[in-house]
């Protein structure tokens, strides 16, 4: 006999983690019972006294299968008895603590393979320098014609010829030139790195200013090396101007040790001659030379801008990429394929617009010289949208790398891809090994570049910087909807195979219904 308090008002049965979960029921309708994983209902206007005493079970007696909603029993949660009580090696807690240490173990050798695999190319990239000097392309041109031009020629090819410390030189005839204006020209257009030009009558003007005693005299009109820093301000820094200007001091001072001697020992006999050369100690001391720097590196503002910055935007494409994978996994199930797709690209390319444009407005606070090929506001827009393509192109990469790899994986992914870009703008291709040349095609070479361009008017290459961007951003955009293609099919199949529907949120629990029964 059942009391007041239990009949048919609560329907309670064990879980499968051993948890009541309570039903109410009505009394004219069905009794619901669930096991936790799988829920049935059936009529329950059966006597179950007379059923255990009969003992008689009809097929017609059998219940009802119907399809029903999923009951979620509850988490299990530690016990307070238990909390903060074990020491680190309790038995107890031996099989967690196993678990902690695997983990730990495993990313620490996929870190030490990473490290491997990934920084000799960085190191790599800075290590050749000055065994890398024979590949920059400089000129020699000789606007004088007389002995001291013809004397800078030769000793400066004749540098060639001795170990590998010198640069590719090659004689330019002057003719070729319109001016020496055009040859510094040629150089801002990179068709060299550097030029020496032995300037027009170089030699005729320092023998007249010896012989009338010329005192306004400048020797360093003689010779100029014309440089472009801002081209590669590591390059030049630390290779080309080095080895030119020691070259361009030697050869000069040896030029001028011949020709003093050779022009004292001419007027040694002619007190007059030798009076009227003092009067010039300039003229007779002899040629020099002077540097010109094109386009300076005058900012240093420029640095975070062109190749430290990079990896900031790449961090922030990142987090947004980690982030919104971790806050659409409830929707991703309900979408349509077009729906999801438009949604992992669409997302992204929406919230790269204020970062970019916050990122970019960090270089005008601190006055970066947009104004130095564009007017200051044309100059600053373009610097905007090259700095939307580059963390474009930089984070629909991790959008698709995340098609592929566990969100855990994706830090060391993050390090492969910032590796291999990074080895690319620090230094020019022709100061690394050949195969560096796959900077080219690189994000943050290309943008590098284009900064440059924006910020110290080097050479316009802002289409081609900007069509490499494009390409990167076009080829994420195909394999992101590709890699959501193919999991659709795959999930299908699956599905298919199994002749189950699995709940995207509780993968555990099994949804029945009666074709599987």
């Amino acid at each position: 006999m059942a009391s007041e308090s239990s009949p048919r008002d609560s329907v309670t049965r064990q879980g499968w983690a051993l948890y009541d979960v309570s039903i109410e029921e009505p009394h004219d309708e069905k009794s619901v019972h669930s096991s936790g994983a799988s829920v049935l209902s059936f009529s329950p206007g059966r006597n179950r006294k007379v059923k255990r005493e009969s003992g008689i079970h009809k097929a017609s007696d059998l219940p009802s299968l119907t399809r029903t909603a999923t009951i979620q029993p509850p988490q299990p949660r530690p016990k307070p008895g238990n909390v903060y009580l074990h020491q680190l090696f309790d038995p107890a807690i031996e099989y967690l603590l196993w678990d902690y240490m695997r983990e730990v173990l495993i990313i620490i050798m996929m870190l030490v393979v990473l490290m491997w695999a990934a920084l000799p190319l960085y190191w790599g990239s800075l290590a050749p320098g000055l065994s890398h000097a024979p590949n920059f392309k400089t000129w020699v041109v000789d606007f004088d014609g007389g002995p001291l031009g013809a004397f800078v020629a030769e000793s400066i090819i004749n540098s060639t010829k001795i170990g590998n410390r010198h640069l590719d030189w090659e004689v330019k005839p002057a003719s070729q030139f319109s001016s020496i204006q055009d040859v510094a020209n040629q150089v801002v257009a990179e068709k060299a790195w550097a030029a020496v030009t032995i300037n027009p009558g170089a030699s005729s003007t320092l023998y007249i200013a010896r012989a009338y005693g010329d005192y306004t005299y400048d020797q360093t009109k003689a010779v100029t090396l014309y440089v472009e820093q801002a081209r590669s301000e590591n390059a030049v820094g630390q290779l080309i101007a080095p080895i030119a200007t020691e070259l361009l001091d030697k050869t000069l001072r040896d030029f001028n040790a011949r020709d003093i001697a050779a022009y004292i020992r001419a007027i040694r006999t002619h007190p007059d001659a030798v009076e009227t050369s003092l009067e010039s100690p300039s003229a007779l001391a002899g040629a020099w030379w002077k540097t010109v720097n094109l386009r300076p590196w005058n900012a240093a503002v420029a640095s975070p801008m062109t190749i430290i910055g990079q990896i900031y935007l790449t961090l922030f494409a990142f987090i947004i990429t980690v982030t919104s994978h971790r806050a659409r996994q409830k929707l991703e199930s309900l979408l349509t394929y077009k729906s999801l797709v438009a949604l992992r690209i669409g997302l992204p390319l929406a919230a790269y617009i204020p970062l970019s444009t916050s990122y970019a407005m960090l270089g005008l606070f601190f006055r970066a010289p947009f104004d130095a090929k564009f007017h200051s506001g044309g100059g600053f827009f373009i610097y905007v949208a090259y700095t939307y393509m580059d963390i474009c192109a930089l984070g629909l990469v991790c959008e698709a790398a995340m098609s592929i790899l566990r969100p855990d994986h994706m830090t060391l992914f993050l390090v492969s891809w910032l590796v291999v870009n990074i080895s690319t703008p620090i230094e020019p291709p022709e100061m690394q090994s050949r195969w560096y040349r796959y900077a080219y095609g690189m994000p943050f070479y290309n943008h590098a570049v284009a900064v440059r361009t924006i910020l110290f008017d080097t050479k316009n290459l802002l289409g081609r910087n900007a069509g490499v961007l494009f390409a990167w951003i076009g080829l994420s955009m195909i394999a992101i909807s590709f890699l959501v293609w193919l999991k659709h099919k795959i999930t299908a199949k699956n599905d298919q195979l199994r002749g189950l529907a699995y709940d995207v949120d509780r993968p555990q629990e099994v949804i029945w219904s009666t074709e599987h029964v």
